[in-house]
């Protein structure tokens, strides 16, 4: 385990970092053992290794071909529940609204500040 360079929390201090699937789970077993929290953990597409979110937080997501009108890749969401609650997590968090729309080109969900 080593703190990132990339990844930040949303208080700025730097993430938690896991080589391995492996070494995630063994921490997950750890916090829910110590502090009784569940975790889940990911594969960061920002940084390549893996990372722990509280298990609510956490909506299965990945980076798409789609690319956004900066020419960004967009995260997809593979349910329309999914998107809907990691905009749900958005707004709670940061007050933004965000909209879910179905993408013809990849056949999986996105967030949009555009109301359809």
């Amino acid at each position: 385990m080593f703190d990132s360079d990339i990844c930040k929390k949303k208080d700025g201090s730097p993430l938690k970092t896991y080589e391995s699937e492996y070494e995630a789970q063994e921490a997950i077993e750890y916090v829910k053992r110590q502090h009784g929290n569940e975790h889940v953990s990911y594969k960061c597409s920002r940084c390549g290794y893996w990372h722990l979110s509280p298990k609510e937080r956490q909506t299965p997501n990945h980076k798409s071909y789609c690319l956004d009108s900066n020419g960004r890749t967009k995260q997809a969401y593979p349910t329309y529940e999914a998107a809907k609650r990691r905009a749900e997590i958005i707004f709670d968090e940061k007050g933004i609204e965000l909209f879910v729309y179905h993408c013809d080109q990849c056949n999986e969900y996105h967030l949009t500040h555009n109301q359809y």
